[in-house]
Order: structure tokens, then sequence, then C-alpha cells
């Protein structure tokens, strides 16, 4: 079976405290480079694409040069979620050149959340890069995301400098309506409703419906544990370590089994899943 996209996380550390993402952050720390190739080794040609990211930045990753580059080795397509605090020129570069990185997605978001930098300061690497890719005519994609509005598809005052902005360097009036506007040749501006993360304290419940996850996602974490979704943030649903188990053996414990069978049925079995919102937002649009 071929996953649309495996979500590996090289760190969990970001280096921010958002109050959308409220995981705790550094509590796994980074996995090695060593420990990576043997997670590649076992999930190359297992999903259509691979993310650095589950919680933690990327970009924050020492020598990330080199996952890449094994990721390349094991014809790994490759997804980048960044906050976009860290691209310095270096970086840029590094995500600009990289073959087998496919999307590098923005999250714009992240500005709001932190009083380290004005707009500007923040905004300038970032232009710097959209303008790069389209000097160069990369042929990956870049997404800026603002996933910060509102059960009405209404966006917050504070989103205004940033369309404006946008408008002024692309040359373009926005739909606000729309859910992605594109900005230049595979560049995407892409809005969407904020949500909540699973969680066990979270106060809504439901014991019906169904998940991606085991058909199109699967997460691992920097601590080799594998999760069935990029929710699972805290590895409440692990189904073992790939450090010890192959993927065919975690996929066939008794745990996975009755949450696949229980998703095929509408059916929710886990407490995680059903304190989960993310069904009802992200897997239906």
């Amino acid at each position: 079976m071929k996953f649309e996209k495996i979500y590996i996380e090289l760190s969990d550390i970001c280096g921010l405290n958002c109050s959308f993402c409220p995981s705790q952050k550094g509590v796994r720390g980074v996995m090695s480079i060593k420990d990576f190739e043997h997670i590649a080794s076992k999930l190359a040609k297992k999903a259509r694409i691979y993310t650095f990211h589950l919680l933690g930045d990327p970009l924050l990753v020492p020598n990330l040069k080199a996952y890449i580059e094994i990721a390349s080795l094991y014809d790994m397509a490759l997804e980048l979620t960044t906050s976009g605090f860290y691209l310095n020129e270096k970086k840029q570069n590094l995500l600009l050149t990289s073959k087998n990185i496919r999307q590098i997605n923005i999250s714009l978001t992240s500005f709001f959340e932190q009083k380290k930098l004005d707009f500007q300061s923040y905004i300038k690497p970032i232009l710097k890069l959209l303008n790069t890719h389209i000097q160069n005519k990369n042929i990956n994609f870049i997404n800026l995301r603002l996933w910060n509005l509102d059960h009405n598809f209404c966006s917050p005052k504070q989103n205004k400098e940033i369309y404006e902005f946008l408008e002024q360097n692309f040359k373009l009036k926005l739909d606000l309506n729309a859910q992605k506007n594109r900005l230049a040749s595979k560049i995407f501006l892409h809005l969407d409703k904020r949500f909540e993360w699973a969680s066990l304290e979270n106060k809504n419940s439901h014991t019906q419906g169904s998940c991606h996850a085991f058909t199109k996602q699967l997460g691992v974490l920097s601590n080799g544990k594998l999760v069935p979704c990029c929710m699972d943030t805290k590895a409440e649903l692990s189904l073992g370590s790939l450090f010890e188990c192959s993927l065919d053996e975690l996929l066939n414990t008794q745990r996975a089994i009755k949450m696949k069978e229980g998703f095929k049925k509408g059916i929710l079995v886990e407490k995680l899943c059903q304190k989960c919102e993310f069904h009802q937002t992200k897997v239906k649009s």
C-alpha cells in the first residue's frame, strides 16, 4: 500500500510558542542523521510525498542539507513546512536548489504569535525567497498559509497588512472568499479556517466519523514512534517504534487494525479520535 503523505518529524523544536499549536515543544529533540537514514530505509517508496513536520521547524535542524540528501538517495519527494522565521540566505538557497523538495509551506499565521520581529523584518526574507523562486523559474511550489479565519471564513483584522503587502508586491487583487489565490507561477496564498488540535482535553466528543489515517497518511515522531496521523503530536495513539519494528509489523498491531476497521465503518474507536475536530475541517476541504 502506498500512502499519499508520510509525516516525518525531524525535531519538535520550533523556537516559537503559538496559541494555535498548543503541544509542548522540545520534548523529543532532534532525530539524528543516523536514525533518519534508518527511518528512510524503512519508508522508502511507501508514500507519494514526505514532509519533515509534525511539530517543530525543520529549518532549525542542524545540517538539514544532510537529511535532504539522504531523502534524495531514497527517492523521497519532500514537503517542508516552516514558520518563516529562519529563512537566512543559506537556507533559502538550500530550499530552492534541492531538487527533491516539491513544496514549501510558510505559516504566515506564526507572525501574529510573536514579538521578535516587526512585519517588515519578518516578511523581507520571505519576499526574497519568492522573488528568487520566480527569477529562477523553480519547479517546486510555495504555499503561504493563513489558517486563522473564523468559522464563516472571515479574516481577522490583523491579516490586512499581509493582504495589502501581497497585493502591492504581486500587483493583483486577492479574492478573500477563495481558499487559494495564485500570486505568481507556482506560488499561492492559501486561506483556511482555524481549527482545534486534537486533545483529550477538548470538550467536544463524537463517536462517529472517519479519517485519512492509514489510507492517506501516517506520522513518525522524532523518537521513532509511529502514529496514525499528523494530529497525534503526543504519541497517544502510538503503534510502536520504527527503530524496533518494521512498518508492516506496526500496521498489523491490534490497535492499528481496530482503528482502521472503525474508520471503514464510520466509527471512532480511540478517545483522541473522538476529541479530534480535524476531520470536520481540513479532511473535507
